[in-house]
């Protein structure tokens, strides 16, 4: 009996903790969620031509979000990386190191669910190849804010902040031509 007592009230703790309607499903169904696009304005470009990428972040969650409106470029940061038809990573003598100045209370906006915050990089080709070829284009994406310094040094709504500490995102893959 008393095994049959102690197997019933296991069996009541794990449908509990379990069902959605505990309060960590609840939580995890309103943490924001971001993703990160990059699309090309043109499908082929010449290597002595800009390449210009569109890199859109998208609150593909239900619950609005604030997010920094200030874009710092390189790793750790915005970083577009390049692999070629070997599957092997492109680097070139260029550095993409870009940290902008501390933000202010006024650099924030509220992406509500399914709205978008986007920018237009408009780089030499010779930044991220160094041949012609066929090339697959992605980002990373890593805020360069820590959540305890921004709650600490500015006065923003009391909504999730996409920090450093949500780690990185990664759009999909992008192909480009890159010609003479």
């Amino acid at each position: 009996m008393r095994n049959a007592a102690i197997s019933t009230a296991f069996l009541l703790a794990v449908a509990v903790s379990s069902s959605p309607s505990s309060s960590k499903a609840q939580e995890q169904t309103i943490k924001p969620t971001l993703s990160v696009s990059v699309r090309s304005v043109k499908p082929s470009y010449s290597i002595k031509q800009n390449i210009s990428l569109e890199i859109q972040l998208e609150n593909v969650g239900t619950e609005s979000l604030l997010l920094c409106r200030k874009w710092g470029w390189g790793v750790g940061r915005t970083n577009v990386r390049v692999i070629d038809t070997n599957g092997k990573e492109v680097h070139t003598s260029f550095l993409a190191d870009a940290l902008p100045p501390p933000p202010r209370d006024t650099d924030f906006i509220e992406l509500g669910g399914g709205e978008f915050f986007g920018t237009r990089l408009n780089e030499n080709a010779k930044h991220f190849v160094n041949t012609p070829g066929t090339y697959d284009f992605f980002v990373e994406y890593t805020s360069f804010l820590s959540e305890e310094w921004v709650r600490q040094y500015l006065k923003l709504p009391p909504l999730p902040l996409w920090s450093w500490e949500r780690g990185t995102i990664v759009s999909g893959k992008l192909r480009i031509e890159i010609t003479q």
